[in-house]
């Protein structure tokens, strides 16, 4: 009978010579070609800081692993090296073994931060034979809490994910199958994704949706101009500010045009500019400008117009802008990319 230590032993070998292990741990695979029977010394695996954690005697090593009741791992003539059974070689790992591998393997959750990978290997114990348990961690390498648990088969990985209650120190385990897990992280990333994409796409079309607010009556029409009779926006702006002393905010006009419309500043601007104006008409030198007030719905149609006009204008901008700026990045980087070559020759 093993004792604790003992257990931790074995599991911890059993590790490093399993299938999973095997098929990943390059410097184990090649302590294993080097030698012709597929031995490693135990001077070797002493490097490994878990099995060194848990003891550096040799034949201490050896004795537990002569206790392991898988068989896995034998030991040397010498008892000072270790190899895997060669009755028991290692599989194929192609597309189907992960699958098959996948399928008994469960992820569990709640484990202390600061918890040892043999005190987890121990609390697992009861619930079935594992092949190896694998401590999920940050990218600077610390604990998530969390770990993959390869079962020998897919009974004993399913009873552990379908039990009603499984507590570590009081603390209950969140449990599924791995594919599982892995579907509702996959899952949980595109709605992030999807949902950052909303975000960024809501800002940018927030301007495009709202329409922009212009004071009440503040528009002027005017009529009255022949073909051939060119008068510029500035002179009808210096004929405005002569006769009431308020500056148009912007003029719907252009040299050419037969009609434009005016819009003042501030509300009610178009009724005091149309009060200085005699019988509505705007004498311009020879030419007679009929005047009129823009009001209700034609008011609420011709600001909607220039609403969305104005927010097209600024959509264009940022859109050219944008462009600018890569044509200026990708411009600077291939500067980049040319003195880089000149200092390597």
């Amino acid at each position: 009978m093993a004792s604790d230590l003992e257990q931790k032993i074995i599991h911890q070998l059993e590790y490093y010579f399993g299938d999973f292990n095997l098929n990943r741990d390059k410097f184990l695979k090649e302590k294993i070609k080097e030698d012709e029977g597929g031995w490693v010394t135990l001077e070797v695996l002493l490097t490994f800081k878990r099995l060194a954690g848990l003891s550096t005697d040799q034949e201490v090593i050896a004795a537990a692993i002569e206790k392991s009741e898988n068989k896995l791992v034998e030991v040397s003539e010498d008892r000072k090296k270790l190899r895997r059974n060669p009755e028991n070689p290692v599989p194929e790992f192609n597309d189907d073994k992960r699958k098959e591998i996948m399928e008994r393997t469960a992820y569990a959750k709640g484990f202390p931060l600061d918890e040892e990978l043999n005190d987890i290997i121990v609390f697992l114990e009861p619930h079935g034979p594992i092949e190896s348990c694998n401590r999920r961690s940050t990218k600077d390498h610390k604990f998530k809490g969390s770990c993959f648990i390869i079962f020998k088969d897919v009974d004993t990985c399913k009873k552990f994910v379908e039990a009603e209650s499984i507590k570590y120190k009081e603390t209950e385990l969140i449990r599924k199958f791995q594919k599982t897990y892995l579907d509702d992280k996959k899952k949980e990333i595109e709605e992030r994704k999807q949902a950052k994409k909303e975000k960024k796409g809501n800002a940018e079309e927030k301007p495009e949706q709202k329409q922009l607010e212009f004071p009440k009556g503040a528009i002027v029409h005017f009529t009255g101009l022949e073909e051939g009779q060119n008068i510029s926006r500035e002179e009808i702006k210096e004929k405005i500010k002569e006769v009431c002393d308020i500056e148009p905010a912007y003029m719907d006009f252009k040299k050419g045009d037969l009609e434009g419309y005016i819009r003042f500043p501030e509300e009610n601007d178009a009724g005091k500019f149309l009060e200085k104006v005699p019988e509505s008409e705007l004498v311009i030198d020879k030419l007679k400008l009929k005047l009129r007030l823009i009001e209700g719905e034609e008011e609420q149609e011709y600001h909607k117009k220039s609403s969305d006009a104005i927010i097209e204008m600024r959509k264009r901008q940022k859109t050219n802008g944008r462009n600018n700026r890569k044509r200026r990045g990708n411009f600077g980087g291939h500067h980049g990319r040319e003195s880089k070559s000149r200092k390597r020759d």
